[in-house]
């Protein structure tokens, strides 16, 4: 009995300890990684959209990793609130993940809820946060996507992202069905990066933001910075309700 109690309050203080540095672990992670993210945010979400193409010097630079942590490190403002924006498709044609040409009004959104995101698969800061957001807009809608609703991540790097690597990243992002992620010539990108307004000279310095929109009422929302993914999927809810409201 003794022997055994023994053993006992051997196991629970070894159980202690291994709690206690579990714990000093993830205090120190956090206080590397949280910090790093939380000025990523704060920094990336406010770059305003430009209005000049110098897409040749932009991917120069990019050649030799001058300019990427600028993706990171922007201004630090606030950010903004959502906003109704209005938006233009041109008459472009683009490829998705599976090498297919597709027109993004036409073929992609059609009369569906879309939600948008832009990204390039060579980010490793505020890319990645926002695919996992968009992940989780995935989960949430569930069967939705892809009948009702559309997810779409379009390319801000057309040179380097083909349509292999970026069927290869959606892989890695756990995309299914429905979320569609589109590359195309660099002029067919920026016209539409420019029609979304979204586009900049230098695509390292893309802004953060997600956009949620209707095919069928053109109806665009403009989100700034790490959109909590309950909000998007809220509005995508709205513009559902907002339709059969019209239908009765």
């Amino acid at each position: 009995m003794k022997k055994g109690a023994r053993n006992m309050k051997r196991d629970r203080r070894t159980r202690i300890m291994r709690a206690s540095l579990i714990a000093l672990a993830v205090t120190v992670a956090a206080s590397i990684i949280v910090p790093g993210l939380a000025r990523a945010h704060s920094e990336h979400a406010m770059k305003p959209p430009a209005t000049q193409l110098a897409a040749a010097d932009a991917h120069a630079r990019h050649a030799g990793h001058a300019n990427h942590a600028n993706h990171a490190s922007h201004a630090n403002d606030d950010v903004k609130l959502p906003e109704d924006v209005v938006v233009r498709f041109p008459d472009v044609k683009l490829l998705d993940q599976n090498s297919r040409e597709r027109s993004l009004k036409a073929d992609v959104i059609g009369d569906r809820i879309v939600v948008m995101d832009f990204v390039y698969t060579s980010c490793t800061t505020v890319c990645p946060v926002v695919s996992a957001i968009m992940g989780e807009v995935q989960q949430m809608l569930g069967g939705r996507v892809g009948r009702e609703v559309a997810l779409v991540s379009l390319t801000v790097d057309p040179v380097r992202d083909t349509p292999t690597r970026l069927r290869d990243y959606a892989r890695s992002r756990g995309a299914g069905a429905g979320w569609s992620w589109l590359t195309g010539s660099t002029t067919a990108v920026n016209d539409t990066l420019k029609g979304m307004g979204t586009w900049t000279p230098n695509f390292e310095d893309h802004p953060v933001v997600m956009m949620v929109g209707d095919g069928r009422s053109g109806k665009w929302t403009r989100f700034y910075g790490f959109a909590d993914p309950a909000m998007l999927v809220a509005q995508v809810e709205s513009l559902i309700a907002a339709r059969a409201a019209t239908r009765e």
